[in-house]
């Protein structure tokens, strides 16, 4: 496990991988100025009073033999968000860390892979109190918490002339805590890359030990659980998303379960950058925010949950004509072959439904930007696409809502559906976006909202950059399955015209001898990847994985491991 303010002997590993280049140390005297790699998820410590109940499940049910370690050492100072990379350039970098109490920080790097004896620069961290972080009491009835229920200190620090491509390793010292890790800065639009889509992870602590619903396909009425819980499910997701080295990972919105609650937000940061693992130290993460990132929605209108969410990530101004306070809840990255453009599409006109996502919140009081034609974010967004089908060869846009699915949400607003209780946020207001994605020759618009792993086809036509017209089609994509909910069947009276894939039809369950060993809807993720062809032109693979779980007998977790669903997509530059 890692703990902050502390450096246990290297102890054995359970499953997966921990992140590559990651060590995190209080002793400075320690650490050498070459990078560790270490396999595992999370080492465990028999004699560590503070093992997590994710790693007492772990271990427990893959029966593997208790390893030693070192005691935790008392420290002043302790990384609450261990370093991770952020707004990543073909030039540039920002790193970011969160301490308990204050400290001078400083951060070093150099050419992981230069020849010779590297050239280390080096600078200090500008530092800040984060108020915004703040915990509400009510939400802080937790007999062990994560963290203490302060005020954390951000760090950060933007590195700049750097070289495209290449791999920088970085040492972070602060407090008396020492973090050493690497990231690449963003490649050459010549270069292939591989970048990996979740939503809908919706941490806190409240995850441990709850096991979703899980749909049975052979019969809609039957009520059954998965089996394992989401804190379990999510990690294992995470497990195998390292194992596959992606230069980016995207999150379509949702992240924290309430985004107003800070508690929810530490357990999101325990997985990414800190106690159980650390994929946001090397990889950059960039996200669209859903619906709950803006939750609760009665208090501050949602906006103490979107500060947290700001607070926490690092995007590139959109330079949109909207207040600064609107700059970053939606944007765009170049990277590589492709342009990805993030939006907030949370809130509408309040006196007309259909055009709306979010019934509680009110455009008086949220600052959640408009997104119909005709509002600022619509005219940006049009600017971009325009500006990306010209430069990048493929465009990638991500949003929350979904504007196709049989989920809950695919129903209009007020529409009951075959659930009791209207709809009041609804993705199918999104629809509206639909004709400007398919006039730019969108690749994909990668979702979440349903947590239902759907994937629907739009047929229509683009206007490419000579104004001649081509047969397109729009890729959507669902991808709420990382680690909360395992929705499937439908819940909308009318079927969705659009779909092509849905797990929980398309990819049976497969039981023999009391045991599922194939098929079914789990965990996982969305793969893409990008790289020429053997006729040698560019192409972008689509891959839906799962986390498949074998169980024993009594249905109790044994091993995991990563399986592609029957729904692999390419599609060709145009």
């Amino acid at each position: 496990m890692i703990v902050a303010n502390f450096r246990p002997k290297r102890p054995k590993i359970l499953i997966g991988v921990r992140h590559l280049g990651s060590e995190l140390v209080s002793d400075t005297s320690q650490v050498s100025d070459t990078s560790v790699f270490e396999f595992g998820i999370i080492p465990v410590m028999k004699t560590n009073p503070r093992i997590c109940a994710f790693s007492a499940m772990l271990l427990a049910v893959l029966a593997l033999p208790g390893v030693t370690g070192a005691a935790p050492k008392a420290a002043p100072n302790f990384f609450r968000v261990t370093p991770y990379v952020q707004r990543p350039a073909t030039n540039a970098m920002t790193v970011m860390w969160f301490m308990q109490e204050p400290g001078r920080g400083k951060i070093s790097w150099w050419e992981a892979e230069a020849e010779g004896k590297p050239r280390v620069a080096s600078a200090a961290s500008k530092v800040r109190y984060a108020p915004e972080l703040y915990y509400i009491p009510a939400q802080t009835n937790y007999a062990k918490p994560y963290l203490p229920f302060t005020i954390p200190l951000q760090h950060r620090v933007r590195i700049g002339g750097l070289k495209p491509g290449t791999r920088y390793a970085y040492k972070v010292e602060c407090g008396g805590c020492t973090y050493t890790n690497s990231f690449r800065t963003a490649p050459s639009a010549d270069t292939p890359i591989r970048f990996i889509c979740y939503s809908d992870c919706e941490t806190e602590p409240e995850s441990t030990g709850a096991c979703v619903g899980w749909d049975d396909p052979r019969d809609d009425k039957a009520r059954r659980r998965y089996f394992i819980d989401q804190t379990v499910g999510y990690a294992s997701n995470i497990v195998e998303i390292i194992r596959r080295s992606p230069d980016l990972i995207l999150i379509s919105g949702d992240l924290a379960q309430m985004g107003s609650k800070q508690v929810d937000w530490d357990e999101f940061w325990r997985h990414n950058a800190g106690e159980l693992n650390d994929p946001a130290g090397s990889i950059p993460i960039l996200a669209a925010p859903g619906n709950h990132d803006y939750h609760d929605y009665w208090n501050d209108a949602g906006e103490g949950g979107l500060r947290k969410y700001l607070t926490y990530f690092e995007f590139e101004p959109n330079g949109a004509n909207v207040d600064h306070d609107q700059q970053e809840r939606f944007h765009r990255l170049d990277y590589g072959p492709a342009t990805f453009i993030f939006l907030d599409l949370n809130n509408g006109p309040d006196d007309d439904p259909a055009k709306d996502t979010n019934r509680y919140l009110m455009q008086a009081d949220c600052r959640a930007p408009d997104f119909n034609e005709g509002s600022e974010q619509w005219k940006w967004l049009e600017a971009q696409l325009a500006d990306a089908q010209r430069k990048s060869r493929f465009t990638f846009v991500f949003s929350h809502q979904c504007p196709y699915s049989v989920g809950y949400h695919g129903r209009v607003n007020g529409e009951k559906g075959t659930e009791a209780g209207g709809e009041e946020l609804s993705g199918t207001a999104t629809r509206c976006l639909t004709p400007l994605l398919m006039r730019y020759g969108v690749t994909a618009w990668i979702c979440g909202h349903d947590e239902i792993n759907e994937r629907s086809e739009v047929i229509g036509e683009c206007i490419g950059p000579d104004g001649k017209k081509r047969k397109h089609r729009l890729l959507v994509y669902d991808v709420g399955y990382s680690g909360d909910g395992l929705r499937g069947r439908q819940r909308t009276e009318k079927p969705n015209p659009y779909e092509a894939f849905r797990a929980h039809t398309d990819c049976p369950e497969v039981w023999k001898d009391g045991l599922l060993v194939d098929g079914g809807k789990h965990y996982g993720h969305l793969e893409v990847n990008v790289s020429t062809n053997a006729s040698g032109r560019w192409e972008a693979t689509l891959e839906s994985a799962y986390i498949f779980v074998s169980t024993n007998a009594a249905g109790q977790a044994v091993g995991f491991d990563r399986r592609v669903y029957p729904d692999v997509i390419r599609v060709e530059a145009e």
